[in-house]
């Protein structure tokens, strides 16, 4: 038993480390990801806030949260996400980087996204 448990650690340490160098690319699919589910519920609240406003005022709003406010999020928190990820250290980061997208699969789920 101690040979397997030695090899799966083994093995699990040189898929980390072969992941690590990605970590940011990760972090960001994973960022892209949860915007992703959330984007149109976040544009809907602001959409019910300037909805009787002048067209170019609702225009500009739309790209300030969309382009600028979203893109400023992803940039800002996908490197937050990179270190939480390595919160268990390189040995756990292929079990930790799936379930972190196992869970984002349930999150899709449950809003009907897949």
């Amino acid at each position: 038993m101690s040979d397997f448990s030695n090899w799966l650690k083994s093995g699990l340490y040189q898929l980390g480390q072969w992941l690590s160098p990605y970590l940011g690319d990760i972090a960001l699919v994973f960022v892209v990801c949860i915007i992703g589910l959330y984007a149109a519920d976040v544009i809907k609240a602001v959409k019910k806030v300037v909805a009787a406003k002048h067209f170019m005022l609702r225009t500009l709003v739309f790209v300030l949260v969309s382009a600028f406010g979203l893109g400023a999020l992803t940039l800002w928190v996908s490197p937050l996400i990179a270190k939480l990820l390595m919160l268990f250290g390189s040995t756990y980061l292929p079990l930790t980087v799936l379930v972190a997208f196992i869970l984002v699969g349930l999150l899709a789920d449950r809003k009907s996204q897949l």
